[in-house]
């Protein structure tokens, strides 16, 4: 009986377990893009003039999240935001820091004379506008961040700091 010899067969295998290994650092491919960044949120908190919460249920003249709606200029046409599938379907919601409650708002991303606009409708006699300059960048524009944001026309946030503004009715 002759005896066979196993370390041609072993040192074959460690060789292919190497080359896979170590060989997708040879081959030339496309350098990927980083992580999708979505940097778009804008919290704000409404007050009255006396520094009463507006959104907090107690104030009397409260504005009710179940009532603001709003609405995307998207082609010159203003455009009532609801998407059932979505986990903020009216693209906003309203939470409570502490004792004040703040908006977290998602605005437009469609870019009309290099502003988005989004309008506010808090009441049936209060429509506030929201514009902001965005910044998109990444393989097809994939990653999008809010740079600037104006509310009535003023600028409240100009890339700087958190963007939360405290807007007094």
């Amino acid at each position: 009986m002759k005896a066979r010899s196993y370390m041609p067969n072993q040192f074959g295998k460690v060789i292919t377990m190497l080359l896979v290994a170590i060989g997708p650092m040879f081959t030339s491919c496309e350098k990927e893009e980083g992580e999708v960044v979505n940097d778009i949120a804008i919290e704000l908190t409404f007050k009255d003039s006396s520094g009463n919460d507006l959104l907090d249920a107690k104030t009397p003249h409260a504005y009710s999240p179940s009532n603001i709606d709003l609405y995307y200029l998207t082609n010159g046409k203003q455009e009532r935001v609801f998407d059932g599938k979505l986990d903020y379907p009216k693209q906003f919601f309203v939470y409570q820091a502490g004792s004040q409650y703040v908006m977290r708002l998602f605005p437009s991303l469609q870019e009309e004379n290099m502003r988005t606009q989004t309008y506010i409708k808090l009441s049936e006699t209060d429509t506030d506008t929201i514009s902001c300059a965005v910044k998109r960048w990444g393989k097809n524009n994939q990653s999008v961040a809010v740079t600037r944001v104006w509310y009535n026309n003023e600028l409240v946030w100009d890339g700087t700091g958190p963007r939360y503004m405290e807007i007094v009715k």
